[in-house]
């Protein structure tokens, strides 16, 4: 399945470089000179990729987090080594053996750079994420229900959400940030908890934010369940997580002076007036809403509340309904809660694999008893069918990343996302027959 989805990813051909520009220079600058500034890559090459660089003490950084380039480290140098051990055949090896060579010669490169040239390395990395979270999630869901039901379940986190036409694009935060998710889910959903398994939860909960800030409400609210339900293992926990606190804290400390990076401290404003529009707007608007892009979803809200209401609920299934919830809150109160120039729902992707937990239940309920569950097995048949053509589209056109810009930039207008009748989705249609 992992291998198939890859396959999947690698042949997409959307790879919209924005917020992971400099990544890869980044994780470049870690390998060849020990330390995670971007000087040596003066003079800048496009100017758009300004806001992804902060100054500090007169020296430049990537803006985003430190997991990002983190999670790129293994790939890139195992592909430097690799080519450098090759470099002897690789003129031998035609069209592979050139872009290898071009790559590595990118990747050893100082001063203007084309950050451009990456758009592959980021895609490649991303999926391997976005696949690793698939299968680890179907290790979870295989202990809640049947395999086949499980398979299914993963197959459209896969290929009918944003998990495809977002986090595998390029190597934003999201991918990585779906793997360390995954992991969480893994290590909670289990019958007991050992101190191995919460000095693991720990540990995944800590690079889960690491990742991203938004995973902050993972660590709170999964740490509260430890301290209320297995209160003898959150030693375990917390040495888990300080092996990742406290190298996060130092580099935060050696960078910014602070412990957390100005990305982390972006204010929310859950009073502004445009809240609730905001609400609305991530889960049903035509170029945002969450149960707009991937319908389905709407049958894990289903899922949960079927097993509240038969009081089956496990204490930590809790945690998984509580958290997309707040989530949901916390990017309505973001400035930019439309999520800037991306494919419609961008936000909900950091918490999918809570979302399509409950999902896996009425999807084992119609696979079992397809007859007993006709309107059920329909409607989800076709909501099925929508979402992955969609993010397919979405994966494979530019015309549906389009739509930010023309004819408007979303920016300066985000009340376009309530625009019907030029909604993003429908971009998803060629133009020859919109």
């Amino acid at each position: 399945m992992c291998l198939a989805l890859f396959g999947v990813y690698s042949v997409s051909r959307v790879r919209m470089q924005t917020d992971s520009l400099w990544s890869i220079p980044s994780a470049a600058s870690i390998l060849h000179e020990g330390n995670t500034n971007l000087d040596e890559f003066q003079p800048w090459g496009d100017p758009a990729s300004a806001y992804a660089r902060d100054e500090v003490g007169g020296r430049t950084y990537y803006t985003y987090p430190p997991g990002v380039m983190v999670s790129a480290l293994p790939f890139v140098a195992a592909a430097e080594g690799l080519f450098s051990l090759m470099r002897p055949v690789l003129s031998r090896l035609g069209a592979f053996g050139a872009d290898a060579l071009a790559w590595l010669e990118l990747f050893r490169s100082t001063g203007s750079v084309n950050l451009g040239a990456y758009n592959r390395t980021e895609q490649l990395i991303a999926s391997f994420y976005v696949c690793a979270a698939a299968g680890v999630l179907l290790v979870a869901l295989r202990r809640r229900v049947s395999p086949r039901a499980a398979l299914v379940t993963v197959l459209l986190f896969g290929l009918g959400t944003t998990a495809f036409s977002t986090a595998s694009r390029v190597l934003w935060q999201h991918g990585p940030g779906l793997f360390t998710l995954a992991c969480v889910i893994l290590m909670l959903a289990r019958p007991t908890q050992t101190s191995r398994t919460a000095f693991l939860l720990g540990l995944w909960v800590a690079l889960a934010y690491v990742c991203r800030p938004t995973h902050s409400l993972t660590v709170l609210v999964v740490t509260g369940f430890m301290a209320l339900k297995h209160r003898r293992q959150l030693p375990a926990y917390f040495a888990g997580a300080v092996l990742v606190a406290i190298p996060f804290c130092a580099y935060n400390l050696s960078v910014h002076g602070a412990v957390l990076s100005p990305y982390y401290r972006h204010p929310l404003d859950p009073l502004a007036s445009r809240f609730f529009m905001a609400l609305a707007a991530n889960l049903v608007s035509p170029s945002r809403g969450l149960f707009i892009f991937s319908p389905f979803l709407v049958l894990g809200v289903v899922g949960f509340v079927q097993r509240w209401r038969q009081r089956s609920l496990e204490p930590y299934e809790f945690v998984f309904a509580l958290i997309p919830a707040l989530h949901w809150g916390v990017i309505s109160s973001f400035g930019v809660w439309w999520a800037g120039h991306s494919v419609g729902p961008r936000f909900f992707t950091d918490v999918l694999p809570y979302l399509v937990y409950f999902l896996a239940f009425p999807i084992q309920d119609a696979l079992e008893a397809p007859s007993k569950h006709r309107v059920l097995t329909g409607v989800l048949t076709v909501m099925v069918v929508f979402s992955v053509l969609l993010h397919w589209r979405a994966s494979n056109s530019y015309d549906v990343h389009g739509w930010n810009s023309v004819p408007l930039d979303v920016d300066l207008d985000p009340s376009r996302v309530w625009d019907w009748k030029d909604a993003q989705f429908l971009r998803a249609i060629p133009a020859r027959y919109r």
